[in-house]
Parts: structure tokens; C-alpha cells; sequence
């Protein structure tokens, strides 16, 4: 009797241990720090209480700087080990996924395709299959100084041309350089500033079936050349040639330019440092080909080795969930909702939140490749190289630097394929 007792409590014990296995699971969590740290660390530590006494998991999180994520998740993906589930920029996606070490992720899961905005939807991909899940978005419009405006007499513009015409206008009033900052020689994100533009023109960054650059085509070209104008025409001074995008924003939030191309974050920066500022937005202007936008965000992935999937995937649908992620958004980074439930939430419905959600209905992501890093920033060399000249007063035509950066993209789509 006493061994049969023995087995039957083994017997309960091991039948209670596999019906509950999140109970003693820990799982690691790395974000990137998209809001002030104290309001983040509050946020973490409420919604990683709730997630633990709804499902006995506990979430262990860190918050990682930018400029150490990259290396840190690559040594992750290599390692295996340090993270369960982490935040991945959209660009970052398809790169990290390329390398084997993130877990494929059946989208139906998680709502299925149609629950995301579908540009944030197509970075979690690579070669066809999801390797994340699309958390938030951003996209960049056009804020305007509704008073420098009407001292000039001009509306916001609705083409790329009008916005020349308008700047030419804000300019006889304000004087030269006072019309638009824009990023320059110094900004990270150079190419998100162009992408946008080259869209608009007609252009592409790379041929359909991605084997081929296409940047460097006359719609390129055209594209190319309205940008620098801005600089030769006067509406942005010399000195923004060389901005990085922190140093563009603030020109226009602290009142000195009229124009800039910004993003959802840049909302809070004018409340913060500038509430006064009689600012608007409006969706980025049309070219010849119609509108475009650049959509970009953050994702959530889940490491392949990770020890506790399940747990991971749990984490990351309790991200996902409306009211959360709309808290997430709304109240700490100013970002949207890449989910569609979440973006429904009446907040969104109002005010600049209305021309953001616009211009991400027909944003487009960066293709998804391996390789796409190297791609960039041969554009984004290339790009510096034509505002650097321009200043030293060397730049002829753009068309050999745009050149330049295929014949490199070329060479970086071949290891692709």
C-alpha cells in the first residue's frame, strides 16, 4: 500500500506539473528605450505584473540602448541565449532573420495578416515567411508653423511643386533658409527623407523582382535633384546640408523654419519643449506618381533557440492586445498601433493621429532582404557624398554618385540570391 501510495502522488504531482508548465517559466524581454526611462520602467513593471498573475510566467526585461541593440541581438542570434523575445526595428527584420536565429512565426496566431498595417506586416518577412510580428508604426508627414503661413499668405502645400512655390513665398517674408530643415550629411536616416520623395517621382530603390538597383534611373534623378534645390533655392540654408534629423526637428520646433518632414514622436517634442507652437500637419506632398510615405516602427521577435516558446509567444499576443498596446503607444511613445484593433482605439481618430493613419494606409516598407543593410548605407554614402560636394561647391551632376550606389547595391544583390 505505502509504494502504491508513493506512485499515485508521483503519479498527481507530474499530471499538476505538465497542466500548469508556465508556472515555473522565466523568459527575458529586451525594449528599446522609445520613451523616457522612469515612464518605461513604470509601464514594465505594471503590465509584467499582470501578465505573471494571469499566466504564472515572469518577464524579466532590459532595456537596451539603440546603439547597442544591433550587436547585442546579433550575439543573441549567434549564442543563442540572453533573450527570449525582443524588439526589432523594421528595417532590422529581414536582416536578423537571414541569419537563421529568429523563430518563424505563424502570423494566424497572432491575428492573421489582415490585423496590421500591411507595410509593417511585410518587414516581418523573408523569403516569404514571418519572422516577427508588427508591434508599432511610424511614418513621416509634413508639419507646418500655421503662423508663418498666413504671414506669408500661403496653404500647406498639396504637391511637391507647391511646396517649392510656398517656400519661395515663406522665404521673401522670413528671409533665406526659413522655409524647410531637412536632414542632412549627419542624419542616420537620410534615406527615409529621399524614399519618400524618389516614391513620389515615379522611382523605385530596386527593380520588382529585387535583382537590380533602380535609384539610380531619371525618376532618381529628378528626385534627387529636388531635394538638393531646396538648398540651392534658398528654402533650407546651407547649414542644413549637414544636419542630422535631431537638429532639423528642432529647427522647426523651436520656431525657426516653417516647414519639416517628422515623425508621430516629434508630437511630444513640441509639447515638451514647445507648447506655443502654432503647428499643423498635413500628408506628405504628391509627386508626379501620387503620394508616398516611408513606414517604418518596431517589431517583435522571438529567438529560435529560445528555451520557453510558448511562454514567448504568450508575452508577445499580451503586447499585442489593444488596450495594451494602445497604452503602449499613446501614452508613452507617441508612435501607432501597428495592429488595426489597436488603432482603432478613439484616440486615433482625432486630430494629427488622423493625417499619420493616412499616410500609413499607402506607406511602404523597405524590401525584405538580408542584405539590406549594406544597401542603405551605399545609398546613404552616396547621398552624403552629393550634400557634402554641393557645399564645398564640387557637385556637378547627381547622376554619377546615384551610379555609384547601384553599381554597390548591385554588388550586395548578388551575395543575396
Amino acid at each position: 500500500m505505502a509504494r502504491r501510495w508513493v506512485f499515485l502522488s508521483l503519479a498527481v504531482w507530474l499530471l499538476g506539473a505538465a497542466a500548469m508548465p508556465a508556472a515555473a517559466q522565466t523568459i527575458t524581454f529586451w525594449i528599446m528605450p522609445d520613451a523616457p526611462e522612469a515612464l518605461l520602467v513604470e509601464w514594465l513593471q505594471r503590465h509584467t505584473r499582470a501578465f505573471r498573475q494571469e499566466t504564472g510566467i515572469q518577464v524579466n526585461y532590459e532595456i537596451v540602448g539603440w546603439g547597442d541593440a544591433w550587436n547585442r541581438i546579433s550575439t543573441a542570434l549567434i549564442t543563442g541565449e540572453g533573450v527570449d523575445v525582443f524588439q526589432v526595428g523594421t528595417t532590422w527584420n529581414p536582416q536578423f532573420a537571414a541569419t537563421g536565429g529568429l523563430a518563424e512565426i505563424d502570423i494566424r496566431e497572432f491575428g492573421g495578416p489582415d490585423a496590421f498595417i500591411a507595410a509593417n506586416l511585410a518587414s516581418t518577412t523573408y523569403r516569404g515567411r514571418h519572422y516577427g510580428v508588427p508591434w508599432f508604426a511610424e511614418t513621416r508627414v509634413l508639419f507646418y508653423n500655421k503662423d508663418m503661413f498666413a504671414r506669408a499668405g500661403v496653404h500647406p502645400p498639396d504637391t511637391y511643386d507647391e511646396l517649392v512655390a510656398v517656400g519661395q513665398k515663406i522665404v521673401e517674408v522670413f528671409g533665406e533658409g526659413s522655409a524647410i530643415a531637412i536632414a542632412g550629411t549627419n542624419a542616420w536616416d537620410l534615406l527615409h527623407n529621399w524614399a519618400i520623395i524618389l516614391w513620389a517621382f515615379g522611382g523605385s530603390l530596386l527593380s520588382p523582382d529585387n535583382r537590380t538597383a533602380t535609384f539610380n534611373e531619371q525618376p532618381g534623378v529628378d528626385a534627387m535633384n529636388w531635394y538638393v534645390d531646396l538648398v540651392r533655392k534658398g528654402l533650407a540654408s546651407r547649414a542644413t546640408a549637414e544636419y542630422n534629423q535631431p537638429q532639423a526637428d528642432a529647427a522647426f520646433i523651436n520656431g525657426n523654419v516653417a516647414m519639416a518632414f517628422m515623425g508621430p514622436w516629434n508630437v511630444a517634442g513640441i509639447r515638451a519643449q514647445n507648447p506655443g507652437l502654432p503647428y499643423g500637419v498635413v500628408e506628405p506632398p504628391a509627386g508626379p506618381a501620387g503620394r508616398a510615405a516611408f513606414s517604418g516602427g518596431s517589431n517583435l521577435a522571438i529567438l529560435r533557440r529560445s528555451r520557453h516558446p510558448e511562454a514567448a509567444r504568450a508575452w508577445v499576443k499580451y503586447l499585442l492586445r489593444p488596450d495594451v498596446l494602445a497604452d503602449y503607444t499613446k501614452n508613452l511613445t507617441n508612435m501607432l498601433p501597428a495592429s488595426l484593433a489597436a488603432a482603432s482605439d478613439p484616440y486615433y481618430q482625432t486630430g494629427d493621429w488622423v493625417v499619420f493613419r493616412r499616410a500609413l494606409s499607402y506607406a511602404t516598407a523597405y524590401p525584405p532582404l538580408g542584405v539590406w543593410g549594406d544597401i542603405e548605407n551605399a545609398i546613404v554614402s552616396e547621398f552624403r557624398n552629393i550634400l557634402a560636394d554641393y557645399v564645398d561647391g564640387r557637385l556637378d551632376s547627381v547622376q554619377r554618385y546615384l551610379d555609384a550606389a547601384a553599381g554597390r547595391v548591385n554588388r550586395a544583390l548578388a551575395r543575396e540570391r
